[in-house]
């Protein structure tokens, strides 16, 4: 009996068991997830996100990712709270049919706590913060301005730019005593090095640009590149829903329009991205110059306008895609299609004037960007970036035996067939495959493998109409150019990350190259070039104090030769098959400090002392009466530096700041060798110990700017900003003959702003070179004088 009474209880008992594990069974689980992003769309590590009801909570990873697991279906509050951010909280509804993937994007916050501040860095801050030698500049504040990458960069520490001109003119940048080509140049990360003349840094608008990252010295193995200087990589606005439209007349008869925006469907994510910008200016400005008779010679020194120096150009770039899926952070198609029409009012120096001459160029180029983090597994990153460069541009100079002087008056040489420079209609189409591949390992917290492959792929072809049997044009003239990197990285704590590399650099080159020149065995030969190298370094940071950084960064490193280098351009630029790579150590040690004086004072030091010593230095010859140059190698130069800025800030109502850099960049060869075909060998160097000329070794610049708020109306800004540049007087050639120096020069610029219906109407005015001061830049080549410009935004 008591068996059977305990059979039935047993089996009531299975029963319930059985019941209940049913219904356990029968309820659905969920598996929500998502990335918590800071709202310049950068990952937050350490982010708390809890399902307030239940209280079930987790934490983002390094890369902001987040993800909660076995959630029955209803309907939940996610809280979202991070130190130095605003708390966000999310209603969402759990169930087979709704999302699974919520990204959130959390507003920066500034607070003190006991005289304890808090802050959320921006990416601007974060990027600076790197072991590095490095200067990210936000253009947020530029926007109502119209600055172009040229005018942001040149203000930065120890960057230098030169120019030939006005809109349009082709532009030098050194940073560090490095310039040229040694510093590569990126638009989100993937290299514009032969995207066209119509997309340089005079043309890129700031409205266009949420950042500006300088590397100096040592560059980062995920930018994949053979820089030897320094990297500047610009990055684009990718805000998620925006408008910003613009246009300013200006001086010389200048125009500039911009159309920025980005439209996301809420529902599916998909993302349509665009900019567009034109560009158009007479460049009439006015040069001091000699006037010369029908017989080319001097008879009087006038100041006229430039005569034959119209520049236009336009660009488009559109990205469509879609972002924090499963299967993609981000996966983009794009098009970017630019062109541009130049006329050339003189070469390389104003010694000689044209005026038939012009230059243009087209480039279509399609683009393709994938990334994915946690890619299999927690901490492996992956993104690729591949682009094809469609490039034609032509030369044209056909104007038989017509001279010009600077009053624009024609001289006709009779019987002479001669352009103005060398008679051709010069095509050039080149065509350039990139890609670039980068990965990343995060193993624990504390160590982080990456792996970058870059792949690039370059082939011209040529043809002169003027001269169709001219011979160096019926052969191959193509490169490809691999570098691979290795980098481990180890954040030992919060205050100590340092990072270890290696790069390794392989060019193949197909050109030709005239030998025996002058000779009866005078020929033009096909010709190859293969190089391979291997370059290393380590970059260190420490903090000192929570404020106080001290970074340290070393890199032995390579430079291939660009096809402009080996190639030349088909006009001012004569080809130099016979170029080597360059290669450089480079050493960078700078300290940075950030604090606060009292509660409203924010103060921001820092300085860097900067060492190169470069071999084969591939520099630009200048001959003093000729137009044309070409590239050459120096045997070995030296560049010993320093470069210090300091800022001031009074809460968000005043600004100061200046910064003055110095580099005595010298030829430390002390024998060159001569490859002339009488009487060549290694000769003792007449410039040994001569600094390298036509470059600036003293220069800074120096801004103030105020804001006042509700002005007028509410909502409202009202912003004046001033700006001071120097340049000491350099020398133009290697000769110390006081007629090449360019002389020391001073400038000033203002700017007026006013925002209203909270920054969605802005109207801004501008003054450059204030004083009308006379200013020369590259090769003793005449800048702008005063100019004034005014600026119309709309921004939703």
């Amino acid at each position: 009996m008591n068996s059977k009474k305990s059979d039935w209880k047993l089996s009531i008992a299975l029963a319930v068991f059985v019941m209940l594990s049913t219904s356990a069974v029968c309820q659905q689980l969920y598996t929500i997830s998502g990335i918590v992003q800071s709202s310049e769309e950068f990952s937050i590590p350490g982010v708390n996100v809890v399902i307030e009801q239940t209280q079930q909570g987790t934490i983002s990873n390094a890369n902001g990712y987040y993800q909660l697991k076995d959630i029955p279906a209803g309907r939940y509050t996610l809280m979202i709270s991070a130190l130095g951010f605003q708390t966000y909280t999310l209603p969402i509804e759990v169930n087979a049919d709704s999302p699974k993937q919520y990204n959130i994007s959390l507003t920066e916050k500034s607070y003190a706590i006991d005289d304890i501040e808090v802050v959320g860095k921006s990416v601007a801050s974060q990027v600076n913060e790197q072991a590095y030698s490095v200067t990210s500049v936000s253009t947020k504040d530029l926007f109502n301005s119209t600055a172009t990458a040229q005018q942001v960069l040149n203000k930065v520490p120890g960057v230098r730019i030169t120019e030939e001109g006005g809109l349009g003119s082709n532009l030098n940048f050194t940073i560090n005593g490095f310039s040229g080509d040694q510093i590569k140049f990126f638009m989100d990360g993937l290299p514009m090095d032969n995207f066209g003349s119509s997309l340089n840094m005079g043309d890129i608008p700031v409205n266009m640009i949420e950042r500006i990252d300088v590397y100096k010295g040592v560059v980062p193995v995920w930018l994949g590149t053979d820089a030897l200087g320094g990297a500047v990589n610009i990055i684009t606005n990718k805000q998620k829903d925006f408008l910003d439209l613009s246009y300013s007349y200006g001086s010389f008869n200048t125009h500039k329009a911009s159309l920025n925006f980005s439209r996301t469907n809420p529902k599916n994510g998909f993302t349509l991205r665009g900019n567009a910008f034109l560009n158009y200016s007479d460049n009439n400005y006015k040069v001091w110059v000699p006037i010369t008779n029908s017989n080319n010679v001097i008879v009087d020194t006038a100041n006229v306008e430039r005569f034959h120096d119209r520049y236009q150009s336009a660009t488009l770039k559109l990205e469509a895609g879609i972002s924090n899926k499963k299967y993609a952070d981000n996966l983009f198609v794009g098009l970017i299609a630019t062109a541009n029409d130049n006329q050339v009012q003189h070469g390389a120096t104003m010694a000689t004037v044209y005026g038939g001459i012009v230059q243009n160029s087209q480039s279509l180029i399609p683009i393709f960007r994938y990334s994915k983090k946690d890619l299999f597994t927690d901490g492996l990153d992956i993104s690729l970036y591949s682009a094809v460069n469609i490039n034609q541009s032509q030369v044209i100079d056909t104007l038989r035996g017509i001279r010009y002087n600077w009053l624009g008056e024609a001289f006709k040489t009779e019987g002479s067939n001669d352009g103005e420079n060398a008679r051709t209609n010069t095509t050039l189409d080149d065509h350039e495959f990139l890609s670039q591949f980068n990965t990343n390992y995060a193993i624990g917290t504390k160590h982080t493998l990456a792996l970058n492959y870059a792949f690039n792929y370059f082939d011209r072809a040529s043809f002169d109409k003027e001269n169709p049997d001219y011979l160096p044009n019926q052969f191959q003239r193509s490169m490809n150019k691999h570098v691979t990197g290795l980098a481990y990285k180890l954040d030992a704590n919060d205050q100590w990350s340092t990072t270890v590399f290696a790069k390794l650099f392989s060019l193949h080159a197909e050109t030709s190259k005239l030998f025996d020149f002058g000779l009866d065995t005078q020929r033009t030969e096909a010709v190859t070039t293969s190089r391979t190298n291997m370059g290393y370094g380590i970059a260190s940071s420490y903090f000192v104090l929570p404020k106080l950084q001290v970074k340290l960064s070393y890199e032995h490193t390579y430079r291939m030769p660009t096809p402009l280098e080996l190639f030349g351009d088909g006009l001012f630029i004569e080809p130099n098959p016979d170029l080597g790579p360059e290669q450089s150590d480079n050493l960078n040690l700078g300290a940075d400090y950030r604090f606060k004086a009292g509660a409203q004072h924010f103060i921001n030091l820092g300085g860097t002392f900067v060492y190169r010593e470069a071999k084969d230095l591939i520099y630009t010859v200048v001959q003093i009466a000729s137009p044309v140059t070409y590239y050459d190698n120096l045997n070995q130069t030296r560049t010993l530096g320093m470069e210090t800025n300091i800022q001031y800030q009074f809460k968000d109502i005043f600004n100061l700041g200046a910064n003055l850099t110095f580099q005595d960049i010298t030829d430390q060869a002390e024998f060159v060798y001569d490859n002339s075909y009488t009487g060549g060998g290694w000769k003792k160097n007449f410039h040994y110990q001569y600094r390298v000329p036509n470059i600036p070794y003293l220069f800074g610049s120096a801004n103030a700017g105020f804001n006042l708020k509700n002005v007028g109306q509410p909502g409202s800004t009202l912003s004046l900003n001033y700006y001071f540049n120097f340049v000491e007087n350099y020398y133009l050639s290697w000769s110390k003959n006081p007629k090449y120096i360019i002389p020391r020069q001073t400038s000033h610029d203002i700017m007026l702003a006013y925002a209203f219906g909270d920054g969605r109407y802005n109207i801004s005015a501008e003054c450059r070179n204030l004083m009308d001061a006379r200013l020369y830049d590259k090769y003793y080549l005449q800048k702008p004088g005063r100019s004034f410009a005014i600026k119309l935004r709309y921004n939703l």
